[in-house]
């Protein structure tokens, strides 16, 4: 038993070291913001997928659509249709008015009428902006009408993320040592003060809003997966209303013909803006399903910051909220952690290993979803599915696959015997058949040739069985060229000089007519990104090129061989001027091998007469060091 507990633990320290490696790489990647948009972009889907809610009836949106420009023939509309829209509002009772208009220059006609309307209702909300651009560089942009008390103004300035899109609601801000307050937190404070609901300060927080006994959770420059955001004053992630059609809207001309129902507006709180895509009043998002692919007007961006403090103030609809920093990579932490654990007890099954591995995933993404539903609650689910996926599927399956894979390897070094030794057959006794029964078949075929090449071929065939005997003592990394051992460890421009010079040294009839023999080794040739095997298979092509000249270019006189690279083409080549192969009948289990070496590696095999006389056998792969690919 205590032996069994010592491999285990020599196991899970070889197996777990990397997988924690990995965490902590993680770790690393979420820390510089490697992983925010892929955070933010996951948190719009998992809001964008919930199941739609009911309308909020609380809200009434006044959208000053295309049909009410074109019937008003101008825009911005007038004053006096302003405060005719407000008046007319204003007979049904509303509680709060916010009007997401700016109105920093008076719009006749009417002007004088809007002043009045805004100086007797104390339930109106005008706006302004203090924000220059998104990246918060304060100024004053544009002021509120004067004629409105401060009380009375809320800016309408919206955050965007990197990416374009808003996911926060900015409550308050200093500017020019002034204390801001948004237009929803105005309409907010004026329709909850209705209840007895106040607006106060958070006990453990000053700088926190706590509206009645909820607290508005402040975004933080670290908050879930934001890193390093502006977080300057008073911040809220919008936990945006689901559906398609969260608010009802009615526009200007239902308005003047009286199509509105007096219980949409009574005590309710109506916000007046643009719903015109020619205006360009609108804000980027994909957290909402949205009849405007991307995004929602402004009128209604401010309205789900509305909807969400009063819903959970009064409907306990749950706001979003993180897990401070600590727990967060504590729960990272802990599905890499499982991913190790799966990866060791299913290391026998690849297969049944990836499968757990997948619904894993599908779990980690499940529950951050349903805690995202059900509380509010936002994890770094890609920073989880991630590590668990990494450890599960990568470095550490590969520590835990060792003792499998050695047995693999004994498996592929005997398939590897075989289809060597098919290769060495098919090299030597067998093209020396062939040359006897060619000739037998020309009936030139004379006793003392017969027994030559007889002896040749019984010669080959020994060779081939010492062969056998030798290559089970030598490890992988080494091949046997003609007598001697090649290191395929070696650069491989010298592998195949070895293979050259060993191969010419052979006993066949043609090598001794050579009168000149050339050859190019230029260490330019790339084998970086090479395998052993593939390593083997260049050299094997490179000696039967050679040894088909020794057999079967009669009359042989020059003999070149080139290994270089060229044009970033890697290429091999042998080239002779005897009488050669024909070219258009050969095509046996040597060409094929060429053919499959060249498919391997993506690149060329070509056997062509030479002129005026021989043969040119070429193999060519490109020269790329990073093109190489693993087989």
């Amino acid at each position: 038993m205590w032996q069994k507990v010592t491999k285990e633990i020599a196991v899970w320290r070889a197996g777990a070291m990397p997988g924690i490696a990995v965490i902590f790489l993680v770790f690393l990647a979420r820390a510089i913001g490697g992983l925010e948009f892929l955070e933010l972009t996951a948190l719009d889907s998992f809001l964008r997928w919930r199941s739609p809610e009911p309308v909020d009836d609380k809200i009434l949106i006044v959208g000053i659509n295309e049909q009410d420009i074109n019937n008003l023939a101008k825009y911005p509309i007038s004053d006096r249709e302003l405060a005719n829209l407000i008046t007319t509002l204003e007979s049904y009772n509303p509680v709060v008015i916010g009007i997401d208009l700016v109105r920093d220059k008076p719009q006749e006609p009417g002007s004088a009428e809007l002043e009045k309307v805004f100086s007797q209702q104390k339930n109106v909300i005008g706006v302004e902006k203090v924000l220059s651009n998104p990246n918060n560089s304060r100024i004053n942009l544009i002021k509120s009408p004067h004629v409105l008390p401060a009380e009375q103004i809320g800016f309408v300035d919206i955050l965007l993320d990197q990416d374009g899109n808003s996911r926060r609601s900015l409550l308050t801000m200093v500017n020019n040592n002034e204390l801001k307050f948004s237009l929803p937190i105005r309409l907010v404070e004026q329709y909850l003060a209705t209840k007895n609901i106040s607006l106060k300060n958070a006990p453990d927080d000053p700088e926190t809003m706590q509206v009645g006994q909820v607290e508005l959770t402040r975004v933080n420059p670290q908050t879930g997966g934001y890193i390093r955001t502006n977080a300057e004053g008073n911040q809220v992630l919008l936990n945006f209303r689901r559906g398609e059609n969260p608010f009802r809207i009615v526009s200007l001309e239902d308005m003047k013909q009286g199509k509105v129902q007096p219980a949409w507006i009574k005590d309710r709180i109506v916000l007046i803006g643009i719903t015109a895509l020619s205006v360009r009043d609108d804000v980027n998002t994909n957290a909402v399903r949205s009849n405007n692919t991307g995004f929602i007007y402004g009128v209604e961006f401010h309205a789900h910051a509305v909807s969400q403090i009063i819903s959970a103030v009064l409907d306990d609809r749950p706001l979003l909220w993180i897990w401070h920093d600590g727990a967060e990579y504590l729960w990272i932490f802990a599905w890499g952690f499982l991913g190790i654990g799966l990866a060791r007890l299913l290391n026998e099954s690849p297969w049944k290993l990836a499968m757990v591995i997948f619904l894993s995933s599908v779990l980690v993404a499940l529950v951050c979803y349903l805690l995202l539903l059900e509380y509010g609650l936002w994890l770094p689910v890609v920073s989880s599915v991630l590590v668990l996926f990494l450890n599960g599927l990568g470095l550490t399956a590969s520590m835990f696959y060792r003792d499998r894979q050695n047995l693999k390897f004994q498996l592929k070094e005997r398939q590897y015997m075989i289809k060597y030794m098919a290769s060495t057959i098919h090299n030597r006794p067998i093209q020396t058949l062939k040359k006897i029964l060619r000739e037998a078949y020309s009936k030139e075929l004379a006793e003392d040739w017969l027994i030559k090449e007889l002896n040749i071929l019984n010669e080959e065939l020994r060779e081939i069985g010492n062969l056998i005997e030798k290559e089970t003592i030598i490890d992988g990394n080494s091949i046997h060229i003609g007598k001697s051992e090649v290191d395929l460890q070696c650069p491989l421009t010298e592998i195949l000089y070895q293979v050259y010079s060993n191969t010419i040294r052979l006993d066949y009839p043609n090598f001794k007519t050579i009168k000149f023999k050339i050859n190019n080794f230029e260490d330019s040739i790339n084998g970086i990104k090479l395998t052993v095997e593939q390593k083997r298979s260049l050299c094997r092509f490179l000696e039967e090129a050679i040894i088909n000249v020794g057999k079967y270019a009669e009359g042989v006189t020059r003999l070149k061989v080139v290994c270089l690279q060229k044009d970033q083409q890697n290429m091999i080549r042998v080239e002779d001027n005897g009488i050669g192969l024909d070219s258009n009948k050969n095509s046996g289990g040597g060409t094929k091998q060429a053919n499959d070496l060249a498919k391997q590696l993506r690149g060329e095999f070509k056997r062509y007469p030479r002129e005026p006389k021989g043969t040119i056998c070429e193999l060519s792969w490109s020269g790329n060091k990073g093109w190489f690919w693993h087989f």
